[in-house]
């Protein structure tokens, strides 16, 4: 039986959501996203964030398996046939220690289950670990159970060394996208077979839900010794479906696992994951069949598949967010030294705040994504426990121009905004730089493919840049691995003493109302021009062909397949 289930928001139980990082397409998301940390295109290609609440969406039994469509509870799924479902963009390499996109959350959730997940209440759920984390010593202890009898897709056997391999392996992997989240990680210690001891230099009540993302993912130590830092190319996990090819960027092939515990209940014999970055193609591939599920759809066409008895819908309120990046401090890239880059507003951060002010966070909504998203600039939503409203600037041409006066800088302002491609994408920053040029900025929009968009932010190769980040429950995982030194997410290269003295103390706090008063000094420290403009909350919309029944779409807008199959 597949044990990932949890309380969704209709009452129902659905699959345990997977997952960390994510950066994706601003409309998106940015794992580790946002979507760079799990980034996602500034504004997800697919259009797939919509505000809304639960709709048709799937059910699961108590032991996770065969979930099934509310509208057809009692349709039977055969075994066998492929699910292939549309990407906006496409993963990095997949390898949990390295990936930072979005997308790649939602093929690891499908391939490589970790410790634990998040399930629909916003709390971490166990999956190879049999339960919660026992924690002890001050809260710098924990004690982690594994499930047993447990295999990795290439048949090596789960155990607690190699947890521990793996979470070494992203402390201290050279390129790795973890290491920042799991600093505070002094040892990892197999106690036991089937027993892991985790020791921290201080309390970190982030914890769990770091190890319900990527960072909770356990690799084949196998393939970890074959593969090394090329694990990425032929990834060996835990999940019920096992990675087969990848012949093209845009295209991930999964099959069904033999060795998965859960295998009895897993239904399509394999999984295609393939990138589709305009919206209207999306759409007629879905029409056509082409394509079962889709998270590539402009907003306007999801509704009208809604309405269409041969499609369902699901949309879920997620804690995503979408913004724009500024390189203030990050001319040298990721691993070097900062230093200022040749850009108008690093040399005058003053205009950082001009800029801000020159644009409408509710025109950005309304005109690119019909209204779906929530407007914010913060980057907790207001969804999170931890979140205090602040108050956001409004478009002020006047007052943007008396700031860009006083900077001494000649307008018009030369600025180029990197924004991956895709329809949607392409439309913000062209609504960004029409909004802009009422202040006196001359914002070129450089469309730019999702990865390559990622590497160049990183190695710090970019003015501004629409990204968005997929959320994560912990207030913390939204901000501190964006603004710490050294961390590969840190793309603006900002280092600001006070807000990390903020962010340690939420680390350290221990209940939410504690935690809350601090996010609340945080988010108000992040006004202070430090290289984010956060837009808008997100929300993520699916679409899929009834006759697929038992997809799980989780409220951080992952797509879990265990339980999927054809009916009819």
């Amino acid at each position: 039986m597949i044990a990932y289930s949890i309380q969704s928001c209709n009452g129902s139980l659905t699959g345990v959501s997977l997952g960390e990082e994510g950066r994706f397409l601003s409309l998106f998301k940015r794992s580790q996203p946002v979507i760079r940390r799990f980034r996602v295109p500034s504004v997800l290609a697919g259009a797939a964030m919509v505000m809304a609440s639960c709709s048709s969406g799937s059910t699961a039994t108590s032991s996770g398996s065969a979930s099934t469509s509310t509208k057809a509870s009692s349709a039977k799924i055969h075994n066998g046939g492929q699910i292939v479902v549309g990407l906006p963009a496409a993963p990095e390499a997949l390898d949990p220690s390295t990936e930072a996109t979005y997308y790649g959350r939602i093929v690891f959730a499908n391939m490589c289950l970790g410790l634990y997940g998040i399930n629909s209440s916003g709390l971490p759920a166990p999956v190879l670990a049999t339960s919660a984390p026992v924690i002890t010593d001050g809260g710098t202890l924990y004690t982690i159970h594994l499930r047993s009898g447990v295999k990795f897709n290439d048949g090596t056997a789960l155990n607690a060394s190699a947890v521990v391999t793996s979470i070494e392996r992203d402390q201290t992997l050279p390129t790795s996208a973890r290491a920042s989240a799991l600093k505070d990680i002094t040892s990892v210690t197999a106690t036991g077979p089937d027993t892991v001891q985790i020791k921290l230099a201080s309390p970190d009540a982030a914890l769990t839900n770091i190890l319900a993302g990527r960072s909770g993912i356990v690799m084949s130590p196998t393939a970890l010794a074959k593969e090394g830092a090329n694990f990425g190319l032929h990834p060996e996990c835990v999940g019920p479906f096992m990675f087969s090819s990848r012949p093209s960027l845009d295209q991930i092939n999964l099959v069904k696992s033999p060795y998965f515990y859960g295998a009895s209940s897993v239904h399509a014999s394999s999984v295609e994951f393939t990138v589709i970055t305009d919206p209207s193609t999306c759409y007629s591939n879905l029409l056509s069949g082409a394509i079962n599920v889709a998270l590539c759809l402009a907003p306007n066409d999801v509704a009208i598949l809604s309405k269409n008895p041969a499609f369902k819908t699901q949309s879920v309120i997620t804690n995503a967010y979408a913004g724009i990046d500024i390189n203030l401090d990050n001319a040298n890239g990721f691993g070097k030294p900062p230093a200022v880059p040749n850009n108008p507003i690093a040399q005058h951060p003053s205009l950082a705040k001009a800029f801000e002010l020159s644009i409408s966070r509710k025109t950005i909504n309304k005109v690119v994504f019909s209204g779906i998203n929530l407007p914010g600039c913060t980057p907790l939503a207001p969804s999170s426990p931890y979140h205090t409203s602040i108050g956001c600037t409004h478009r002020n041409i006047a007052e943007a121009k008396a700031i860009i006066k006083a900077s001494g800088v000649s307008t018009p302002i030369h600025l180029t905004l990197m924004v991956p491609t895709g329809t949607l994408n392409v439309q913000e920053g062209e609504v960004i730089a029409s909004e802009a040029a009422a202040a006196g900025f001359d914002i070129t929009v450089a469309p730019t493919e999702f990865t390559t968009a990622l590497a160049s932010a990183q190695s710090g190769n970019y003015q501004m840049f629409a990204i968005g980040w997929s959320g994560r429950v912990d207030p913390d995982q939204n901000i501190t691995q964006f603004y710490t030194p050294g961390s590969a997410l840190n793309y603006t290269g900002v280092q600001d003493p006070t807000l990390l003295s903020l962010l340690a103390q939420g680390r350290a706090a221990s209940t939410i109302s504690a935690r809350k008063a601090i996010y609340a000094q945080v988010e108000k420290r992040l006004e202070k021009d430090l290289g984010i403009i956060y837009l808008f909350h997100e929300a993520v919309q699916l679409a899929s062909v009834s006759k697929l029944q038992g997809v799980d779409f989780t409220p951080d807008g992952l797509i879990h397949l265990a339980n999927a199959g054809f009916t009819g």
